[in-house]
């Protein structure tokens, strides 16, 4: 596990072997008993209680359950998480030629990057053990899963960890007040904690609504978390969205309450669906005010949003906002290793998307039935990657070279205009420093060295 880094005491290591498989046995059977425990106390109160009393189980246990699950899942991520996500991080910045070799940190020794990088780390000539990138990576995950650790730090010094616990106590919290709400367990249902003072009934706040606003939050929560945690990128930020969204959701559906609309079934219904997308229930508001105050309001929409590239999800661009970018332009004007660090997103996916971004930046928006990107999608064209290898094709390799390139004019423009827009596309595109990080992943040197 990545708390064991340190160096073994005794032959082989054998002492510290023997002390983690006390320490793995002891959770086991800390899970057996707590398993045990679980069917005991769902199956006593269906035998001992009376049927009023079930239910008000029923609906304790639930909540317990349902707002301490997103907590949970973080509890055992923090557990197994192990080295090899350094391992992965360290050779994708080697792939995408993010820096020169000896700037890079040190790559795990059994890859055949590891010699390159010693002969050129050694010749910089200094004795500071200190790396950019390194730290970046324990900044988000500590520097407790840095595989590499011995390479540069004293063997008893002591790790340090990155994250506090406390947004996934806020979110928990939040959660736990959400369902209670939601739930609404009987007991002292009679109890008057103001002894009879009177109630002014203000604010009058749609409590339907609100519930089944928050039910569709935590459904998007909830799956976000679990997205994230088998994608190894359940971090506290995560937590601190959970709880931005709560809040948020609460304050667009009590203000949509305002606005008389469908009928309460329907409202309840929006609410659910304004909890998943809480921009739904912002366009609705700009709609109404636009009507009374036209113009006012400024336009929410990117002219460049993500949704226009493929296979990106509503839970991928949730987890590109958290790390500030809202449009194609944010996504090729970020920093890569941040991106690549902090989202966990696959590195191929990654750099396909950079790549589709790269060439809908350069063409007008598909909102016309001849846009010039459909045209070229028709042709099979869907990237920057694709645009430049189909125009720099040359004649003795393919025959129907010229055939392509008359194609690929045409879709944008015509023979003479085309022509010149691919051209200028492709200049501006050899200047764009993540078209050259895409360009460099693409030749997979890498791949091709094993595929040989």
């Amino acid at each position: 596990m990545s708390t064991n880094v340190t160096v073994d005491h005794g032959v082989g290591g054998q002492p510290r072997q023997h002390a983690v498989g006390r320490w793995t046995r002891g959770f086991r059977a800390f899970y057996a008993s707590l398993l045990v425990a679980a069917v005991v106390a769902s199956l006593l109160p269906a035998v001992l209680f009376q049927a009023n009393s079930r239910v008000f189980m029923l609906k304790i246990v639930a909540v317990a359950i349902l707002a301490s699950m997103p907590g949970l899942l973080y509890l055992e991520f923090i557990r197994f998480k192990g080295n090899s996500l350094y391992d992965e991080y360290v050779i994708n910045l080697f792939r995408l030629g993010i820096d020169t070799t000896a700037n890079l940190p040190a790559p795990p020794e059994h890859t055949d990057y590891f010699n390159k990088w010693r002969t050129a780390h050694d010749g910089l000539n200094t004795k500071s053990k200190d790396n950019l990138y390194r730290r970046k990576f324990e900044a988000v995950y500590g520097q407790q899963a840095v595989s590499t650790r011995s390479l540069f730090a004293e063997p008893a010094a002591r790790v340090e960890r990155s994250e506090g616990f406390f947004p996934v106590l806020l979110a928990t919290v939040l959660l736990c007040i959400g369902w209670t709400l939601a739930v609404q367990p009987e007991l002292f249902r009679d109890f008057d904690l103001l002894g009879g003072l009177p109630f002014s009934g203000r604010p009058k706040l749609p409590v339907e609504a609100l519930v089944f606003g928050f039910v569709g939050a935590y459904w998007f929560i909830l799956q976000d978390v679990i997205r994230r945690y088998f994608r190894d990128d359940l971090k506290t930020s995560a937590y601190v969205s959970a709880s931005a969204r709560i809040v948020l959701v609460a304050i667009v559906v009590t203000t949509v309450s305002l606005i008389p609309a469908g009928t309460p079934t329907q409202q309840n219904v929006l609410a659910f669906f304004i909890g998943i997308f809480p921009n739904i229930g912002v366009q609705i508001l700009k709609s109404a005010v636009n009507k009374v105050f036209k113009g006012v309001v400024p336009s929410l929409e990117s002219r460049y949003p993500l949704g226009e590239l493929d296979g990106l999800t509503i839970w991928d661009q949730a987890r590109l906002l958290e790390e500030g970018v809202e449009d194609l332009h944010g996504l090729v004007t970020a920093n890569l290793v941040d991106v690549l660090l902090r989202t966990r997103i696959p590195i191929e996916r990654l750099v396909d998307w950079l790549d589709q971004a790269l060439l809908c930046l350069h063409l007008p928006r598909p909102d016309r039935p001849d846009s010039p990107r459909d045209a070229l999608r028709a042709l099979g064209i869907r990237t920057a990657t694709d645009l430049r290898r189909a125009w720099r094709v040359d004649s003795e390799d393919s025959p129907h070279a010229s055939i392509v390139r008359q194609q690929i004019a045409d879709a944008l423009g015509g023979a003479r205009a085309g022509i010149a827009r691919v051209e200028i596309i492709l200049q501006s595109l050899e200047k764009d420093a993540s078209f050259l990080h895409v360009q460099a992943f693409r030749r997979h040197d890498w791949l091709q060295k094993v595929v040989r």
